[in-house]
């Protein structure tokens, strides 16, 4: 039986708080090109593969989880830009796509929004996150399901469960969230758990080489690594 361990519940938390619908994808999209106005056919042009209700649900969204904000000008218009916690998402973005793109996780053709939201899938679940932080604790097989399905852990000649090259390459980026995810505790902590993503191989039986239901993925982004 596997204790509490409040580094991992604030991992968790930060890893749900990144993964709702479109998120990274609107992130992504304002930290490489900068505030957008927030008038119809700015929006549309800016993001023109969200649909416009969907993308004013998610900006409300990111809004009031303290991500991006709006600014009003002396125009009297608005323009959205990210707050500091939002600005400061690049860095482990950058360090989870790349990351994923060195271990070809999840596989297939995927672009920089796919992985960075496939690995934080892996992350939303609370024995993974665990594991990755704390390996020595005793786990059962199916705590870890997930876990071995992302290639992160696997048995060791001892029969113990072990990180593989993988799991220990996470730790950089896992060190990232964690520092981001304590600069911006009052954030994360307000965060509900969302169920945990389902394995890679549970998804791809049902899509083959389609990532997005690793967590709760947008679409495409400019940025490729």
């Amino acid at each position: 039986m596997t204790q509490p361990h409040p580094e991992a519940d604030s991992l968790v938390r930060a890893a749900t708080l990144l993964s709702f619908r479109w998120t990274t994808r609107i992130i992504t999209e304002l930290d490489d090109n900068g505030p957008v106005l927030r008038q119809r056919g700015n929006l549309a042009a800016t993001f023109p593969d969200i649909p416009p209700y969907l993308l004013n649900v998610a900006l409300n969204g990111l809004c009031r989880r303290g991500l991006v904000r709006r600014e009003t000008l002396a125009t009297d218009e608005q323009q959205l830009t990210l707050t500091e916690p939002g600005v400061a998402l690049g860095d482990v973005y950058d360090r989870l796509g790349r990351w994923a793109r060195h271990h070809d996780y999840p596989g297939g053709q995927t672009d920089f929004v796919v992985r960075v939201e496939a690995v934080l899938g892996v992350l939303r679940d609370p024995s993974t996150a665990l594991f990755l932080l704390n390996p020595e604790a005793a786990y059962e097989a199916n705590q870890l399901a997930r876990a071995v399905d992302a290639g992160l852990v696997h048995r060791g000649s001892s029969a113990r469960w072990e990180l593989t090259d993988a799991g220990r390459d996470l730790r950089g980026p896992l060190a990232e969230l964690r520092s981001w995810a304590t600069a911006n505790a009052e954030l994360v902590q307000a965060v509900r758990y969302l169920r945990p993503a389902p394995p890679m191989s549970t998804v791809r039986a049902v899509a083959p080489g389609v990532a997005k239901s690793a967590a709760l993925p947008g679409v495409a982004p400019r940025r490729s690594l």
